[in-house]
C-alpha cells in the first residue's frame, strides 16, 4: 500500500493571526525564516515561540531554483510588484516541499499569493476570506496616455508622460 504524503500547511503571518487548526497531529507547519521574523515583529512571538517548542513548525528557507520560478510566474501574472519578499518565498517554498514528497497547502488570505499559487499547481486554502474564483493576469498602464509596458512598475510614474499607472485585468481563467 503506497504510503499517505505528509500535509504540511506552509503558512504566512494570517494563517497565525486566525488560529488555523494547528493541534491536529497529522498535520506539520512550515514557514520561512523571512516569515518567522515577521511574525514576530507582528506580536506573535509566544505563539511561534510554542509551535517551534512543539515541534509543529519547521522554518525552512526555499531554494534559488523555486524562488527563480515564482518570480517568473508572477511576473507574467503581473503580479511581481504585488508580492513581497516574505510571500515569494512562501509560494517558493511550497514548490519545494511538493517536489520533496509532501503534500503542502499553502495558509493565505493573499489573493495575490493565490493566485500565483494556482498558475504552480499549488494547492491553498484561505483563513477568513474566500479563495480565488479565477487566475487574472494583470497589466500595468498608463491612464493618460495609454503607454504599457510588461517591466513597468505600478509604483512608478508613466516613461512616457509623468503620470501614476494603474493596474487592470488583462485575462481572467476561472479555477
Amino acid at each position: 500500500m503506497p504510503q499517505k504524503k505528509p500535509l504540511i500547511f506552509v503558512i504566512d503571518t494570517s494563517a497565525i493571526f486566525n488560529r488555523i487548526q494547528y493541534a491536529a497531529e497529522d498535520i506539520q507547519l512550515a514557514t520561512t525564516p523571512l516569515l518567522e521574523k515577521e511574525m514576530r515583529q507582528k506580536g506573535l512571538k509566544e505563539t511561534v515561540d510554542m509551535l517551534l517548542s512543539a515541534q509543529k513548525l519547521c522554518i525552512l528557507e526555499p531554494t534559488q531554483i523555486s524562488l527563480r520560478k515564482v518570480r517568473e510566474v508572477a511576473k507574467q501574472l503581473g503580479d511581481l510588484d504585488n508580492l513581497s519578499d516574505p510571500d515569494i518565498e512562501l509560494l517558493a517554498l511550497a514548490l519545494d516541499l511538493t517536489s520533496q514528497n509532501g503534500h503542502p497547502v499553502l495558509v493565505t488570505d493573499d489573493y495575490s499569493i493565490q493566485n500565483v499559487a494556482q498558475s504552480l499547481s499549488l494547492e491553498f486554502r484561505g483563513t477568513n476570506q474566500p479563495r480565488i474564483r479565477e487566475v487574472i493576469q494583470w497589466e500595468t498602464y498608463c491612464s493618460a496616455c495609454g503607454h504599457k509596458a510588461p517591466d513597468m512598475s505600478k509604483d512608478e510614474p508613466c516613461p512616457v508622460c509623468g503620470t501614476p499607472l494603474k493596474r487592470r485585468a488583462i485575462k481572467k481563467k476561472p479555477i
